[in-house]
């Protein structure tokens, strides 16, 4: 149990020196990089009190905070079916090179997507689905990820 607690907490410290998904609240703990491509850490019956209700064609605003850019990689958001555990439709977001390399910035960390309208009963309650953001980095071939439990109201 000590073991356990200290590898997490030792996990979720290496994670402020990568990318942590902000906004909207994530789970409140995840593993913050891994090989695996879907939500994983703390699952649904952990985070309640984090649910969003969203409507659909609603634009949902995310902010990642992104520390050390592990170039080049790729990431995406997306939405999780959590009894499934994979992916519903495409991705809601997709980035062929993340971080971008815009002068300015771009919309790499700052950035919007939308809750599509073909949800229908797949994410009608909470506990259904989760939009994950998904970063793949090559240079170290390793991913970071969020979720954000949610459902379509």
């Amino acid at each position: 149990m000590i073991v356990t607690a200290l590898f997490t907490l030792a996990l979720a410290a290496l994670s402020s020196a990568h990318a942590v998904l902000k906004t909207p609240t994530p789970r409140t703990v995840y593993l913050p990089y891994s090989t695996l491509s879907l939500p994983m850490g703390y699952q649904w019956g952990d985070n309640t009190g984090r649910v969003k209700a969203y409507a659909a064609g609603e634009v949902v605003p995310f902010y990642v905070d992104l520390v050390a850019a592990h170039k080049p990689g790729w990431a995406n958001v997306s939405v999780v079916d959590l009894k499934t555990n994979k992916a519903v439709g495409t991705p809601v977001k997709v980035w062929s090179v993340w971080p971008d390399n815009v002068s300015g910035g771009g919309d790499d960390v700052d950035f919007n997507v939308t809750i599509p309208s073909t949800l229908g009963s797949t994410c009608d309650v909470g506990g259904k689905c989760a939009l994950q953001w998904y970063w793949w980095s090559s240079s170290n071939k390793q991913t970071y990820e969020g979720c954000v439990d949610f459902y379509v109201k």
